[in-house]
C-alpha cells in the first residue's frame, strides 16, 4: 500500500514537471522582463495583472529542490 501511494505521488509529480519547468523559466526570465517593462511604463498602467507573487514562486522552487534532495537520499538508503 505504501509503495503504491508513493508511486502514485511520484507519477503525479513527474506529470507536473513540464508545468513546473515553464513556471521556473517564466519566473527567471519573462517575469523579470515584465517587471522591468512595467516599471519603465512600457506597459499600460490600467492593464490587469494576474501573476503569482515572486515570493510564492521562489518558495515553491525551493521546496521542490529540498524535496528532490530528500528523494535522492532516500533512494540511496533503499538501494
Amino acid at each position: 500500500m505504501l509503495v503504491e501511494k508513493s508511486d502514485n505521488v511520484l507519477t503525479e509529480l513527474s506529470d507536473s514537471l513540464i508545468k513546473l519547468r515553464t513556471l521556473k523559466e517564466d519566473y527567471e526570465f519573462q517575469y523579470m522582463k515584465d517587471v522591468l517593462a512595467d516599471k519603465s511604463k512600457e506597459v499600460p498602467q490600467d492593464l490587469k495583472r494576474g501573476v503569482l507573487s515572486e515570493d510564492a514562486v521562489h518558495m515553491l522552487l525551493a521546496d521542490l529542490f529540498e524535496l528532490s534532495d530528500k528523494m535522492e537520499k532516500l533512494s540511496k538508503k533503499i538501494r
